[in-house]
């Protein structure tokens, strides 16, 4: 009978894992109070408070005349790196040095920077760019409401967090079969698997309202004529010259050996035809109108 029981309580309580509401979880599961079981460890603030949770990303653009983009963007890095992590993280940056003959490069730089200072830090980096001779080109906010999917892990991790002290109140009884008590045992390791993945993803919500991606692209151009428009027509029309010339170049070549192949053949039949005495349908023609 103590093993039915046991196997039982296990059933219930892993059906009551799968429900949608974590009161159900504890109106579902047996009582703990008589088992003597450690007290869970202290965690973090749930991120689950009241109001919406907003994951919020920025993109800024800047454009370059001169060859300042390495000077703009170590500024700007060394101010992220000042402010420290918790403030402002570089993910990523990257750095190409023009040479002479290049007149178009783009670089990146991506940062995570803390979300209440976000607009303030993006202005800094505005003075920066424009202290180096750069103009902010473009500029895009995105917001995204994580409200939801960060109360229902909350949730999930609260009811796999309950299913797991119950289940290892179940283990340390040592009421029932030893077949049933490594039934408990695994029914407690797969809730922890999935406790840690529910924290995981918990966690990942939180940096993502916590801390906002901001990503800045560095466009030089110093092409010139680049800010003229009608510079850049001229530019447009010789490219557009050049293309036809170039097309034209590659016709001829393509089609040289069969002008040459056609031109050789044409003189082997004007020599038969005078050698059998042939004459050209249009002479013909000629001599009946003279």
């Amino acid at each position: 009978m103590t093993g039915q029981r046991l196997i039982g309580a296990i059933a219930i309580l892993v059906a009551g894992c799968s429900g949608p509401s974590p009161e159900t979880h504890s109106m579902q599961s047996p009582t703990t109070e008589t088992f003597d079981v450690e007290e869970p460890p202290a965690e973090m603030p749930s991120p689950a408070a009241t109001g919406p949770k907003i994951a919020y990303s920025y993109s800024v653009t800047y454009a370059f005349d001169r060859r300042t983009v390495a000077q703009v963007q170590g500024q700007q890095l060394d101010l992220c790196r000042r402010l420290g992590p918790a403030r402002c993280l570089i993910v990523r940056s990257s750095l190409n040095t023009p040479g002479p003959d290049d007149h178009v490069v783009h670089d990146e730089a991506v940062l995570m920077v803390d979300a209440r200072q976000a607009e303030a830090l993006t202005r800094r980096f505005d003075a920066i760019a424009e202290a180096g001779d750069a103009r902010r080109a473009s500029r895009q906010v995105e917001a995204e409401d994580v409200t939801r999917q960060v109360i229902d892990t909350e949730a999930r991790v609260r009811a796999k967090q309950a299913l797991a002290e119950r289940l290892l109140a179940i283990i340390r009884s040592g009421n029932g079969k030893v077949g049933d008590l490594v039934e408990a045992e695994r029914a407690y390791a797969t809730t922890n698997e999935e406790l840690e993945a529910a924290k995981a993803q918990r966690a990942e919500l939180a940096q993502r309202v916590a801390m906002s991606k901001l990503t800045i692209a560095y466009a030089f151009n110093d092409t010139p004529g680049g800010n003229s428009p009608v510079m850049a027509s001229i530019e447009a029309a010789g490219a557009t010259l050049s293309t036809s010339v170039a097309a034209l170049v590659t016709f001829v070549v393509a089609a040289l050996p069969w002008i040459v192949v056609a031109g050789l053949m044409l003189f082997g039949l004007r020599r038969v035809a005078r050698r059998r005495g042939w004459r050209w349908p249009w002479r013909r023609g000629e001599r009946s109108a003279g």
